[in-house]
Parts: structure tokens; sequence; C-alpha cells
């Protein structure tokens, strides 16, 4: 059992604590083995993708794939994506809205669960990608938008589902950073969290949807907080340090934090609820790796035919999808 020392009084360390009983979660071939999957989403009615692009101008460029109601993978539709990235993706009841990066700047793309379609939808203007997004209502969103004239990112909201965006409103805090997500309990309550020239951890809350924002103080340690998901004031992610990878809670919207070491080192995590959640990636000997988080405790997969370590995960309100580059695998927790 390994602690992790604490820098700050704001923060509490627990014991890394891992229970028994054991998962067992199988992995199945993806269907376009000659794309990679990059990014799984899931609605909250549990309606879960699979999508991937290349780097590459030469088709195929793009895959994607569906689970069907009765489990089994099916393939999807998607847009052609020459030297396109896929960086994130945010679900509600029956809508999937996807961000990245193509030649023309901003990507995004739309799921549709009662089609089982792949679009794709307005941009926010200018800019040259979507860095993180996510959706907080039925019919809102925001996105935050690289910059090709400075290093400053910019963010944009839609109350529409990404059929229109608004006016893009710079974060004049981020000169040289480089952001990792945004989470939003509503229009105005808004948690960003980046990465500094220094390699450290920037934390920044917005209360006016944007117009002024304020530093949340973490652990000089720290050096990045990803897959940072929130309900009202609660928050899950996973912290990165420059020796350990942690998961962290807070009760308070980012001004408090306990944490437990991953003993993994974990990609992506999503949640069914903020107290249940599953994490993925890979062992420390470069094994997948998936384990079940109950508040802070820690509950490891054994894993089947899963060649590679799993790279994202999404959570609808039962059921979470995971993908490794050819695998993907459903678990309830």
């Amino acid at each position: 059992m390994r602690i992790v020392p604490t820098l700050l009084v704001s923060g509490i360390v627990l014991a890394s604590c891992v229970t028994a009983s054991a998962p067992h979660v199988t992995g199945i071939p993806s269907i376009g083995i000659s794309v990679p999957l990059h990014l799984s989403a899931c609605t909250t009615s549990d309606s879960c993708i699979a999508i991937g692009t290349t780097s590459s101008s030469t088709p195929p460029t793009s895959v994607g794939e569906y689970r069907e109601s009765n489990g089994t993978w099916s393939s999807l539709v998607v847009p052609n994506a020459p030297s396109s990235i896929l960086t994130s993706s945010s679900c509600v009841s029956t809508t999937c809205v996807i961000g990245g990066v193509e030649p023309a700047g901003n990507l995004i793309w739309k799921y549709n669960a009662s089609s089982q379609s792949v679009s794709a939808s307005a941009t926010p203007k200018g800019g040259i990608g979507i860095r993180a997004l996510d959706c907080f209502a039925p019919t809102s969103c925001v996105a935050v938008i690289a910059s090709a004239a400075s290093s400053i990112s910019r963010i944009s909201f839609t109350q529409n589902l990404a059929t229109s965006w608004s006016r893009e409103a710079p974060l004049l805090w981020s000169t040289n950073d480089t952001i990792d997500n945004i989470i939003c309990t509503d229009l105005s309550n808004c948690l960003v969290s980046a990465i500094n020239d220094q390699h450290k951890l920037v934390l920044e809350v917005t209360h006016d949807a944007g117009a002024s924002w304020s530093r949340r103080r973490t652990p000089s340690l720290w050096s990045s907080l990803s897959s940072l998901t929130c309900v009202n004031l609660r928050c899950v992610g996973i912290v990165t340090t420059s020796t350990s990878e942690l998961i962290a809670r807070t009760s308070t919207f980012g001004r408090q934090w306990r944490w437990i070491g991953a003993a993994a080192r974990p990609e992506a995590l999503s949640c069914t609820s903020i107290d249940t959640c599953v994490v993925v990636g890979e062992t420390n000997a470069n094994q997948p790796w998936l384990a079940v988080l109950n508040t802070l405790s820690l509950r490891m997969a054994h894993l089947r035919y899963v060649p590679s370590p799993l790279i994202d995960v999404a959570c609808g309100s039962r059921i979470c999808a995971s993908i490794g580059v050819s695998t993907v695998l459903v678990y309830r927790p």
C-alpha cells in the first residue's frame, strides 16, 4: 500500500484502496481494423459508439461502429475525415457532440442515436481545432477552441446542440497553456483544466459564463487533471504528477481535493453516477487495465481478449463502453 504525501492543507490523501471480487470483462475486435479507434461515446440513454480517424489523407480515413440493443456491434457510417483527429465528445439523452481538428480548423460531428448516424455539424468560427467540449443540459454545450492567431484559447456556447454557436470569448489567462478539459454544471459555472508551459496544472473557474475567471489552488506536484466529470459541486478526475497517477475527488467544485493512488497508468474515466465510474488505461507493465471506482475505492477487472491498452471510456446511465485501438468492450459497473 502506497500513500502519496500531500503538500496542501486543502487536500486529503487516502490510501490506494483496491477491493476484491474482480469482474470479468471480454473484449471483441473492432469492425474497421484498418483505422484505429480513438474515441468512445455513450448517450445517457445508453446508446454507445466507437469511432476513429487517421492523420492520413489516404482512404479509409474514418471508422465507426455502434452498439445495438441486443449487445452486438454494427458498422456506423461516419463522415470522411482526411488528416483529421478526434479530441473530445459529450452526450445528452439521444445525441453526442464530437469535437476535433481537421485541415480547415474546427471539427464538430453529431451522433443521432435514433437513426444511428453521424453527420458534420456547425462549428464555432475561427480557430484551429476543438480542444475540449462538454454538454451540460439537454441542448446546451460549450467548446474550447485553439487559436491560430495567438496562444490564447477561446470558448463558445451552443444552446441548440451545435446547430449554431455563440461568439467566441477569449480565455485571457490561457496564454501558452494547453487546455485539457472543460466541464460546466450550467451555463454560468464551469471548470477548465490546463497545462502551462512549466508543465504544471492550471485550474480555473468561472461563475458568469466565462466573463471572468479565478484560479483554484491545487497541489504543486500536480501536472495535469483529465477526464474531469462534475455533478453540481462534486467532481472526479485523473491526476498526473511527476511520479504517479491519482484518482481525485472534490465536493467543493475544486476548492478541496482528496485522492488515491491509481496503481496503474489511467488514460480515461467516465461515470454512470458521480459515485460510480469506470477507469481505463494500462498497467505499469504496459498491459490493458480497467477498474471500477466506487467513491475512492478501486476494483480491478480481469480482461480477456484485450490485446492492447485501453485508451478511452464513455458511460451512459447504466453501461460503459471502452476501446483499445482495435478492440471494443462493454461493462455494467
